[in-house]
């Protein structure tokens, strides 16, 4: 393991150790998510979906920081549309985002989450189809190579019902055929 990845794989124990007891409902999204339903690619965040009200926000933070974590307030302050629904917090130099969910569909995805091994601990992580979704909905260039990948990986898997209910509602249906093409 590579000192990048040590901090990483630390930063996401630490972040997990704090978010498991909390009950709230949470889950991996972005590229570590991408590593558990396609194939693994490179990061150097956290990313994670969370239904945090905002009066637990102050124990949440508390608790982040007893495990090293440090409110990135430059961020927020260079951030004022975003910082009430994205909390970025760092670990060392691992920055740690936080989304609080903005849309019907994730606060799907949040219900739908699944829980996966690692290591000695389990976490929640978006389920493939919502994983899809959300890469789609970002819309960069590489969300639409992940959204290959998990597409790729999960083929004959997948609730298409659901993909493409949801797809239709929140704009993405072109996009999503476009990428299912690549595939044939």
């Amino acid at each position: 393991m590579t000192p990048a990845s040590s901090s990483l794989d630390d930063a996401l124990f630490a972040l997990l150790r704090v978010l498991e007891p909390l009950a709230v409902p949470y889950c991996v999204i972005g590229a570590l998510a991408i590593g558990v339903w396609g194939r693994p690619r490179a990061t150097t965040d956290l990313d994670i979906l969370i239904a945090l009200a905002n009066q637990d926000r102050p124990r949440l933070q508390t608790t982040l920081e007893q495990q090293g974590f440090l409110y990135d307030l430059e961020w927020a302050e260079a951030n004022p549309m975003i910082r009430e629904t994205h909390l970025r917090f760092r670990r060392g130099g691992i920055p740690a985002d936080l989304l609080l969910p903005r849309s019907a569909h994730e606060d799907s995805a949040l219900q739908r989450r699944r829980r996966q091994p690692l290591g000695a601990m389990t976490f929640s992580v978006i389920a493939p189809e919502d994983l899809i979704l959300h890469k789609l909905r970002a819309g960069r260039p590489r969300d639409f190579e992940d959204t290959l990948s998990v597409l790729q990986h999960q083929r004959g898997q997948l609730d298409e019902e659901y993909l493409e209910t949801w797809a239709q509602r929140i704009g993405v249906a072109e996009e999503l055929s476009y990428c299912r093409s690549l595939l044939r």
